[in-house]
């Protein structure tokens, strides 16, 4: 029962964390990770907007831009 509570947390010690590359929406907040990493993606896949890559800019009633 030691050895296998042993072999447990070493296996937690080897690739237990793994990074990996993906885009993220500042639209919806939709987390994906692309087909081919090359291209760029033009449109989120899930709110289809085509400025996912692009944080939201509002505008008050003068005209200054509020972030």
């Amino acid at each position: 029962m030691n050895d296998s509570k042993e072999n447990m947390a070493k296996k937690k010690e080897h690739g237990a964390n793994v990074d990996l590359i993906g885009n993220k929406c500042y639209r919806c907040e939709h987390e994906w990770l692309p087909y081919d990493k090359d291209v760029m993606p033009r449109v989120c896949p899930k709110c289809k907007s085509p400025y996912w890559d692009r944080p939201k800019v509002r505008f008050n009633k003068k005209g200054k831009k509020n972030e």
